[in-house]
């Protein structure tokens, strides 16, 4: 199985992502010492961060971009069990075998660290362990409600919460949805075909569920990997979830 190749980002001119903010939180030598071990990297779509049983030699955060769990079936057919979307977090500190593959779905942009230098921080500090636990409590909290995107009957529903996590995910990233009048604007990464697959239908059934959310008037699709959510009420009563998905708005 092929790895993924790296290179060194630039990050200039990116707002801080959810690593950095986390790191500001803490004492000055502990966010110095936390900042000297972390490397941005781009990764390519369909390259493999981590493969399924491998010791996982480094934990990272998703900066930009889409990476999928990936669970390879005995018969070879190849399953999305999971997404990782911006301010998510992948590897398994302490522990160290990856469940999974961690396939980048679409071009994407991580933060990465040695697992074994980021768990002797984390033993030695503290602050970092709060700060880890806040994290896995995130993480928990995000597998939650990817098992509620999958909860409707209908793909029109599931469609319909799989957008609103994301536009909860960009407005716990800092979008201020006054400043565009409600309107969430989502650049989709993931290919029509995996998220069909992940949100368990044919691609021409996705189709379909976008429009039909379009002619309710609740999305307006730019193209096909960028669409406008015009309402957010509109797409919670889509999505079937009794309301439940409104909390943080």
């Amino acid at each position: 199985m092929r790895h993924v190749q790296v290179t060194t980002a630039a990050t200039q001119g990116r707002p801080l992502d959810k690593l950095t903010r986390l790191m500001h939180s803490l004492p000055a030598p502990l966010q110095a010492e936390l900042e000297s071990v972390w490397e941005c990297r781009n990764v390519a779509q369909g390259e493999v961060l981590l493969a399924e049983g491998e010791d996982t030699g480094h934990v990272g955060y998703v900066v930009e971009g889409l990476l999928g769990m990936v669970k390879e079936l005995p018969d070879g057919r190849r399953h999305i069990v999971g997404l990782l979307v911006a301010a998510d977090m992948y590897g398994r500190a302490f522990d160290g075998l990856s469940g999974y593959r961690i396939e980048a779905l679409a071009d994407s942009v991580v933060r990465v660290c040695d697992r074994e230098v980021f768990e002797d921080i984390v033993g030695r500090s503290p602050e970092t362990e709060h700060m880890f636990l806040v994290e896995v409590l995130d993480e928990l909290d995000a597998a939650r409600e990817w098992v509620m995107v999958l909860g409707g009957p209908k793909i029109v529903q599931r469609l319909a919460a799989f957008l609103f996590i994301l536009c909860r995910r960009k407005r716990r990233e800092g979008w201020n949805p006054a400043a565009e009048g409600g309107r969430v604007n989502l650049r989709l990464e993931i290919r029509r075909q995996d998220l069909a697959h992940y949100l368990g239908a044919r691609p021409e059934s996705l189709s379909r569920a976008f429009h039909e959310l379009e002619r309710r008037g609740i999305i307006r699709i730019n193209d096909p990997y960028d669409v406008d959510v015009l309402t957010l009420s509109g797409l919670v009563e889509a999505a079937g979830q009794d309301m439940a998905l409104d909390a943080d708005f």
